[in-house]
């Protein structure tokens, strides 16, 4: 029996995570789809590809010095950076020639990335071997991945690589929650620890003020809702702006593209403060219990307290902190704050492609 090995290299982060759950199942869906007479190896690199100066991938050009290198019979790249083609998102691209394909992360969503990606490489790689003349088998794709809008696209003068779209609103949408999803925001809050720590100190500083607790009383739960999303925001613009992270169109032809981006850098750092608020709400909380004897509150707010009480402090507290914590946001690392944002990812393989032979 012949052992055939698909290597799969990834970007750090997200693909990297994908691609070693993926290479536990792939063997055996590889098997069930070629037969008994293949033995499939799934090895997993973790490596990044520059981008050209047009701002392409050239897994094909790279495909063979790669295969050598490493003794893979197929690549499979998986990058987190969105891509696209023919004017519509690009799920994926694959050559029978240079035994290669890749597959653009973003496009698949949000939820089920993994199992996703098992199916779509499972019928990339047995397309590529099979080399047919219609693969990726536009109707595979659409089984992989559970739904109808999917095109293939075969440019002409580019070899036998051919390309998967995904056009229609709902896909850039799906495109958007991946892109979302790829940069993680959870990864914000330990490069905000400077805004952290500012906001912690001053929401604490505000529960021991009497005037916080009786504003904190006579506002109503909507208006205090209004102030989280207020504060929220003001400070998601705040670091966007500070950071530099707005990204200007670049292809007039494509302005769903830096729109695209756009929209992930506003939803991707929200999202982050948000957290970085539940988190102080949180904390805030605690603390409200435990220094403010509830029947001294009590004589300050003139009627008797519960925890709601306490919920209410530490939400009007969490908003002042929150405010206060664009002034911490001046000491945070502005390269790790950035490096949630694709246009500085981008930047940074474009830079890497004068070294990457080396």
């Amino acid at each position: 029996m012949r052992t055939t090995t698909v290597g799969i290299m990834a970007d750090p982060g997200l693909p990297e995570k994908v691609a070693r759950e993926v290479a536990e199942d792939l063997p055996r869906a590889l098997s069930e789809g070629s037969g008994a007479d293949i033995s499939w190896r799934v090895e997993v690199s973790q490596e990044t590809l520059p981008l050209t100066a047009e701002g392409d991938i050239p897994l094909l050009d790279r495909s063979g010095p790669l295969r050598e290198r490493y003794g893979w019979d197929y690549v499979v790249y998986l990058t987190d950076l969105p891509r696209s083609h023919d004017g519509n998102p690009m799920l994926c691209q694959a050559s029978a020639e240079a035994a290669a394909a890749l597959v653009s992360l973003p496009a698949l969503g949000a939820v089920r990335i993994s199992r996703k990606a098992r199916e779509l490489l499972s019928v990339l790689v047995l397309s590529v071997r099979a080399g047919t003349e219609d693969y990726p088998s536009p109707s595979a794709v659409q089984l992989a991945l559970g739904r109808s809008a999917v095109r293939r696209v075969d440019p002409a003068g580019d070899g036998d690589a051919s390309y998967v779209v995904l056009p229609g609103r709902g896909n850039r949408l799906r495109l958007l929650a991946g892109m979302v999803v790829s940069n993680r925001p959870g990864r914000l809050l330990p490069a905000l620890a400077s805004c952290v720590a500012a906001a912690a100190a001053t929401g604490a500083f505000g529960i021991f003020y009497a005037s916080i607790w009786n504003m904190s009383d006579a506002l109503h739960p909507a208006r205090l809702a209004m102030i989280s999303v207020v504060v929220t925001g003001a400070l998601s613009g705040w670091l966007i702006f500070h950071n530099s992270l707005w990204n200007r169109p670049r292809n007039a032809d494509e302005p769903w593209r830096a729109g695209a981006d756009n929209a992930s850098t506003v939803i991707t750092v929200w999202l982050s403060v948000v957290m970085m608020y539940a988190l102080l709400w949180s904390l805030l909380f605690l603390v409200g219990l435990a220094v403010i004897e509830a029947d001294y509150l009590q004589s300050q707010l003139g009627h008797p307290v519960g925890l709601l009480d306490y919920v209410h402090l530490s939400w009007l507290a969490a908003s002042l902190g929150t405010l206060a914590g664009a002034l911490g946001s001046n000491f945070d690392s502005d390269g790790a704050i950035r490096e949630a944002t694709y246009s500085r990812r981008e930047h940074q393989r474009r830079q890497l492609a004068d070294s990457y032979d080396d």
